[in-house]
């Protein structure tokens, strides 16, 4: 990658929208899921608020893009 290219400047209401989504996930995280991990409960946290993690993926992919590893 060519660190001294520009990046193109993304919506400044996706990003708002990003952030928005990150809130919901992490409230809806704590509320859902972590009082039951830490009960000592077997759960998994890609079981709960996956709506919102999937609405917070995309919207992170349509700024930054495709993460591959």
């Amino acid at each position: 990658m060519n660190f001294t290219e520009k990046k193109e400047v993304k919506s400044t209401d996706d990003r708002t929208k990003l952030k928005e989504a990150n809130n919901s996930f992490t409230d809806c995280i704590s509320k859902e899921f972590l009082s039951k991990f830490l009960a000592g409960e077997q759960v998994k946290v890609e079981d709960y608020c996956v709506n919102e993690r999937e609405r917070m993926q995309k919207l992170d992919e349509k700024l930054y893009g495709k993460l591959t590893f």
